[in-house]
C-alpha cells in the first residue's frame, strides 16, 4: 500500500468575485484532481464541481477499485489497459455530464472545465489530463512538467510559430483552449503512467498558479516546503501576491513509501537517458514519451534465452534498456535499439528468434497497443510512425 501525504490550497485571487476552481484530495484512496472551470453566470464553478463529482464517483466505485487492485497485484498488459481505460472513461463521462447540464440550462451554455488528476496503483501514478491545468513531478528539488497544455499557444509553439515568430501575438491566443471537458462533442483525455519513488512530490495546479510561478520555482518552493500543506499554500500565495488575475489552486502530494519497492534511482535515471536517446522515442518531448510509455511493459531474459517475437497475446517489439541480444544473422542489438521493429508496422514474425547475449532488460510493446495509441493520440502517432519508418528503412 502506497503511503502518501497531501494537501490543497486555493484562492479566488484579486480580480474574480468567485472561485471556479475545484479539487479533490484523498491520500488514503490515492486519488487527486484539479479542475479550472469556465463559463458565464458562475457556470464555470458548476462545471468544475460536476467534473470532480463524476470522476470521484467513478474512481471510488467497486469496479474501479477492483481494476486498481488487480493492477497493483500484477501490472500486466491487459490489466494496464483496463485501468487506463477506466481512468479515461471516468473523465469522458464527466465531459458528457457537463454537456448535458449545459443543454438543460441555457444560462450554462458553453460551460466547461479543465481536468488534471491521478490515481495511485501498485507504485504507479496513473494520470488523466485535458486542458491547461498542469501536473508536475518534483524530484531531487527539480520540477518537471508532466502534462502538455491543450491550448492554441502550445500548438503554435510546437509548430515553431510561437514567441519570436513573425506576426505572433500572444495576447490574441492567451488562455484559448483546444481541448477541455464540456467543450465540443468529444474530449481528448491524455493518459500516462509515472512510477513513484519515496520522497517524490507531485503538484497539480490551475493556470492561476502557473501564470505567475515558473517551473523551476515550483520545484524550489515544493522542495523547501516542510509539508504538502505549506508547499501548496506557498504556491498559491506567490501567484496571488504577483497579480492574482485568476483563481489559483494547488495540490501537493508527497510520496512517503511505495509498494512494491521502486527501481533504484541510478537505474531509473539510466533507463530514462537511454529512452530519451533511442531512435523510437528520442524525437519526442518528455511529456510525449510519458504518453508513449504507458503501453510499454518491463521484461527480463537471462543470457541464452530466446526472446519471443510473439508474446503477451500479440506480435511484440522490444526496446532494449540494458544488456544485448544477438539476431539470427549474428548482429547485436544493444541498449536503445528496437528489437523486432517491423512487428509494430504489421510485418511478419521472424522465422527464428533473437537470443539474449547477456541478461537483458527490455520494454515490450504490443503491436495492437501501438496502433491503438497512435489512433488515440494522432500527433504522437505521426511522430512514432515516422520514427518507426526510419528504423525499419521503409520511410522515404
Amino acid at each position: 500500500m502506497d503511503a502518501l501525504l497531501a494537501h490543497a490550497a486555493t484562492d479566488v485571487g484579486r480580480v474574480r468575485d468567485h472561485n471556479e476552481d475545484a479539487y479533490w484530495v484523498d491520500p488514503k484512496l490515492g486519488a487527486f484532481a484539479v479542475c479550472d472551470g469556465m463559463g458565464g453566470h458562475a457556470a464555470g464553478e458548476v462545471a468544475s464541481a460536476l467534473a470532480i463529482q463524476v470522476v470521484r464517483d467513478a474512481w471510488t466505485s467497486r469496479a474501479f477499485r477492483a481494476a486498481v487492485d488487480a493492477y497493483a497485484r500484477e501490472a500486466d498488459a491487459d490489466r494496464r489497459r483496463a485501468l487506463l481505460a477506466a481512468v479515461r472513461s471516468a473523465v469522458a463521462r464527466a465531459h458528457d455530464a457537463i454537456r448535458d447540464a449545459a443543454r438543460a440550462d441555457p444560462e450554462r451554455a458553453g460551460m466547461g472545465t479543465t481536468f488534471t488528476g491521478f490515481v495511485c496503483a501498485g507504485g504507479d501514478a496513473v494520470f488523466a489530463h485535458a486542458g491547461d491545468s498542469r501536473a508536475y513531478l518534483v524530484r531531487d528539488g527539480i520540477a518537471m512538467q508532466l502534462t502538455e497544455d491543450h491550448t492554441v499557444v502550445a500548438r503554435l509553439a510546437a509548430a515553431g510559430l510561437g514567441s519570436g515568430a513573425p506576426g505572433y501575438d500572444p495576447a490574441r491566443w492567451q488562455g484559448v483552449l483546444t481541448n477541455a471537458l464540456g467543450i465540443g462533442d468529444r474530449v481528448r483525455v491524455a493518459t500516462f503512467v509515472v512510477p513513484m519513488a519515496p520522497v517524490d512530490r507531485f503538484v497539480l495546479c490551475s493556470d492561476g498558479v502557473t501564470e505567475y510561478v515558473a517551473e523551476a520555482e515550483i520545484g524550489e518552493i515544493v522542495a523547501r516546503g516542510p509539508s504538502p500543506a505549506r508547499s501548496a499554500q506557498a504556491l498559491v500565495d506567490a501567484a496571488v501576491t504577483r497579480g492574482g488575475a485568476d483563481n489559483a489552486t494547488a495540490v501537493v502530494v508527497k510520496v512517503l513509501e511505495v509498494d512494491p519497492t521502486p527501481v533504484p534511482r541510478d537505474e531509473r535515471e539510466r533507463d530514462e537517458a537511454i529512452l530519451a536517446a533511442s531512435p523510437l522515442l528520442g524525437g519526442l518531448s518528455p511529456q510525449q514519451r510519458l504518453r508513449a510509455l504507458r503501453i510499454a511493459l518491463p521484461q527480463r531474459f537471462d543470457a541464452g534465452r530466446a526472446i519471443p517475437p510473439v508474446a503477451l497475446g500479440d506480435r511484440v517489439a522490444y526496446l532494449v534498456l540494458d544488456g544485448a541480444a544477438r539476431l539470427p544473422g549474428g548482429d547485436l542489438v544493444r541498449a536503445g535499439d528496437l528489437l523486432y521493429a517491423r512487428a509494430l508496422a504489421g510485418g511478419p514474425a521472424p522465422a527464428e528468434a533473437a537470443r539474449a547475449q547477456t541478461a537483458v532488460k527490455l520494454l515490450a510493446i504490443r503491436r495492437d497497443d501501438f496502433a491503438e495509441l497512435a489512433a488515440d493520440d494522432e500527433e504522437l502517432g505521426v511522430k512514432l510512425y515516422d520514427a518507426l519508418a526510419d528504423i525499419t528503412g521503409s520511410g522515404e
